[in-house]
This record gives structure tokens, sequence and C-alpha cells, in this order.
């Protein structure tokens, strides 16, 4: 097999089997054919591929400007395809590369404070002040992803019981609960959805064709109100669910019930907001020690 019969191969079995979203395949596809190239320019075969061979991949990447964090995300790529292959017979177990991503620096993300959340919040205006309204609500209140918002159907959402049925990373459904902030926001938003094609939309947030809103769309919305916060902080849509993460952690929340509400996978990857936490238990031990 060439190595694009291979590569097509994967993509589907990770696609089918493994049941993992069109946008992870997509990025499987971009890291892994900027491996083909490698292989390809070095006329390289996968059977030749060892530690010091890597080292030259990921020195490859770096010329062409990618990241540490993209680096890592392209040598985890090459890692899954050789166990792929591994298993599938088409190299051996002694084939294997030991893949070592580079260490790199974990940056903290951004974190809004309850009192910019609300200036934020109180400068929505315009036409669609109540959906965009709506949208914020909902992305802090329940710490969502920006996909995630935009694959809300009207059907996933239950008032009654304050939760809405999400969809995540991986084709993953989990339930996020809202409060009476974001519900009270989502009810005016709906109330005032008198279009046609809006009004008979199956969706939460669809566009003017009826349609479900684009990523796009919700970026664009950040980007105009972040305008109000007098900060120099880069503010994304992932700030508000960075914000909701930690402030649940401030407020005394077990870090694996919020691993739970934001859908991660492991306990690791919402470790991160420990470290941010970790300024908030210092500040109040400095403030209530007797000898701090």
């Amino acid at each position: 097999m060439t190595y694009n019969e291979i590569l097509e191969y994967f993509l589907k079995h990770i696609e089918i089997e493994r049941n993992l979203s069109k946008n992870t395949v997509v990025s499987y596809r971009t890291d892994l054919e900027k491996f083909g190239e490698f292989l390809h320019l070095n006329k390289y075969k996968l059977q030749e591929i060892d530690s010091e061979k890597i080292t030259g991949y990921i020195l490859f990447l770096k010329k062409r400007g990618l990241s540490s964090s993209s680096i890592i995300r392209a040598l985890s790529a090459v890692r899954n395809l050789y166990r792929f292959m591994a298993v599938q017979g088409i190299v051996k177990g002694s084939d294997v590369p030991d893949v070592e991503s580079p260490k790199i620096e974990r940056l903290l993300p951004d974190v809004l404070s309850r009192e910019e959340i609300d200036a934020l919040i109180k400068n929505i205006s315009g036409r669609d002040k109540l959906r965009n309204l709506a949208i914020i609500e909902l992305i802090y209140g329940a710490g969502l992803r920006v996909s995630e918002v935009t694959g809300i159907k009207l059907e996933d959402i239950n008032f009654e019981k304050e939760y809405v049925k999400i969809k995540g990373k991986g084709n993953r459904e989990r339930l996020v609960f809202i409060n009476r902030h974001t519900i009270s926001a989502i009810k005016n938003y709906l109330e005032a959805r008198t279009e046609d094609k809006i009004a008979k939309s199956i969706w939460l947030f669809p566009n003017r064709s009826g349609r479900r809103i684009s990523r796009q769309s919700i970026w664009k919305l950040i980007k105009k109100i972040s305008v109000y916060l007098p900060s120099e902080k880069r503010i994304t849509p992932h700030t508000f669910r960075h914000s909701f993460a930690t402030h649940l952690l401030e407020g005394g929340l077990d870090l694996r019930v919020v691993q739970q509400l934001l859908g991660h996978k492991t306990l690791a990857t919402t470790e991160i907001y420990t470290h941010t936490n970790r300024k908030h238990i210092q500040a109040l031990y400095k403030k209530f020690h007797p000898r701090a």
C-alpha cells in the first residue's frame, strides 16, 4: 500500500470506528499530509522512521512556522498512525518509532473577572441584542465550546429541569446545567423570534435562513463586545469557558465535577485550571493566615 492509501484507510477508521468528529478527522488529515511530505522529500520508508528521524521531522515542521502546540498535535497524529498500522499488520511492532513531544510551557488561559463579564453583558446591544445576550449567557453559564453552542436544537433544552443536552468532541453527549440568568435570556430571545424562517427553525440559534449559526458569527460577536473591556486581555469565545471553570473552582467545586461539566475526556485537561485557582487560594492564604 502507498502512504496515501494507508492515510485514507486510517482516516476512515477514526471517523467510522472511533466516531471522531469531522473537524478532528480534517486535523488528522492536515497533520499526516505534512508527514507524508516529509517522507517523500527524504525518500524515507515508513519502516525506517526512528527517534532521530522524528527529530528531523520536528525541525521540518519548525521551518514551516508551526507553533509548539501545533507540532505536538502533529506528532500525536504520527503516533496514532503508527499504532494503527501496527495493529493492522502494515508495520511490525519493532518498526513503531518512539515519538516524543517537545516540552512546551503551557500558557494559562485568559480569564475574565465576574465584574468584567457583567460589564460585557451590559454592553450587548443592537438588532440581535436578545440573541447575542442568550449566546453569551449560555457560553459562560454552561462553559460551552462554540461548536457546541451552534449545534443546540430546541428539543435539546429542558427548561423545567434546567439542563441542555450537548454533543461535544467525538460526538460525546453530556448534559449541562443552566442557571436562572441563562434560562431567562433564552426565553426572552425565543419569544422575540418572529421572522418566519427563524421562528420555524429547529436550531436554538439559527441564521437569517433558518440554518444553524456559524462559529464565525459568534467569534464576530465576541470581538464586537470585547471593545468595552478596559484591559488588554485577548477575548475569544473560549475565554468565557475558561472563566466558567475558574470561577467554579474558586467557589470550591471539586475538579472532577468541573471536568464533567466541561466535557473533558481526561482530568489532566482540566488540571490547567488548578494553576489559575492556585493564585486565588494563595491570595486567601495571605489574607487570612496570621503570619502571612
